[in-house]
């Protein structure tokens, strides 16, 4: 959480009484505000369309019922929504925790933004940007920081339904990490009435294709899966890929590889929890160059130059050859 002193909001607020200020960050379903005065230390996410006021309530409600020291943790790994923001009888937005500083990196021309996974999995281009690189051991240990995150919330009874690069952030010294999107948060003994909004190349497969109806356990283990490949390997593996035994631990490789398997095999948090201990053996502290896995769209479009190339070569040699003998 930012320095500032945390200060109790009313559970539910009209938005006339939120007083936000600056835009932070706009999505397809929300757009993020800064507060202003003494609430600085939250955001408020307006919604594009009205929320599901008895879900999103639910969540407020857990957090006033935790006991100081399960509040505190939430501030410091969890955006949780701590207060509902209503406009008459509709859910228009939402007051979360925002990040602390320590989350946060101020790119050039004093940009300040927050510091998602995707700057570890690009880490050349974030690395041009001036944010550190984090090393191998150091990777696996934000991994473990984020699978203790959502051990947290199962043992609650609630998973994330938009795990994504994107939507965890990180930081070193010592490496910890920060959950953002948890208004998305549903518990695993309820249905949801709430549209899902999910991030495709994040997403469970089962529930692209219908055959479960939202994002559960199962769904959790898959995107672990797909972290762990692609912070430690390339930011452009994807299932099925090989996993190189000179960079990637082997305590993780057949949890990766189950982690994209059927359902009822994938592994749970526990056993993720475990192999990530046995993978801090098995990693350096030194900093490690990405594996080179090109990007599948430079491939295309290499591709797609060799192929014009194909065709103006093979236009020259009819030419030449109708030229040469009719």
């Amino acid at each position: 959480m930012i320095a500032e002193a945390w200060l109790p909001v009313p559970l539910r607020i009209s938005e006339a009484e939120v007083g936000f200020d600056e835009l932070q960050a706009v999505g397809g379903a929300s757009t993020v505000y800064t507060m202003l005065g003494q609430r600085k230390s939250l955001l408020y996410k307006k919604y594009s369309e009205p929320h599901a006021s008895a879900e999103l309530d639910q969540l407020v409600d857990r957090y006033s019922g935790m006991n100081p020291k399960a509040a505190a943790y939430a501030r410091t790994h969890l955006a949780w929504p701590v207060a509902a923001v209503h406009d008459d009888d509709r859910v228009v937005g939402v007051l979360v925790v925002r990040a602390g500083q320590e989350f946060h990196v101020t790119l050039p021309a004093s940009r300040t933004r927050v510091r998602d996974f995707n700057f570890l999995l690009y880490e050349k281009r974030a690395e041009k940007l001036g944010v550190e690189r984090a090393t191998d051991l150091q990777k696996v240990e934000l991994l473990r920081d984020l699978v203790g995150a959502l051990s947290w919330l199962d043992e609650r009874g609630l998973v994330h339904e938009d795990l994504a690069a994107h939507n965890v952030l990180w930081k070193l010294d010592p490496p910890s990490v920060f959950v953002l999107d948890c208004d998305s948060l549903r518990s695993f003994a309820e249905s949801s009435k709430q549209p899902l909004y999910t991030t495709v190349d994040w997403t469970d497969p089962r529930v692209l294709t219908n055959d479960v109806d939202r994002p559960d356990r199962a769904s959790t283990s898959y995107v672990l899966g797909l972290l762990a490949a692609r912070v430690l390997v390339s930011p452009y593996w994807h299932p099925g890929d090989p996993l190189l035994a000179d960079r990637f631990p082997a305590a993780l490789t057949p949890m990766v590889t189950r982690a994209y398997g059927p359902a009822e095999d994938r592994p749970s948090l526990s056993e993720w929890d475990r192999a990530l201990d046995r993978a801090s053996a098995q990693t350096t502290g030194t900093v490690v160059e990405p594996a080179s896995v090109r990007d599948p769209e430079a491939t295309k479009r290499a591709d797609r130059a060799v192929f014009l190339v194909g065709l103006v070569v093979g236009a020259a040699l009819a030419a030449f050859v109708l030229m040469r003998f009719v």
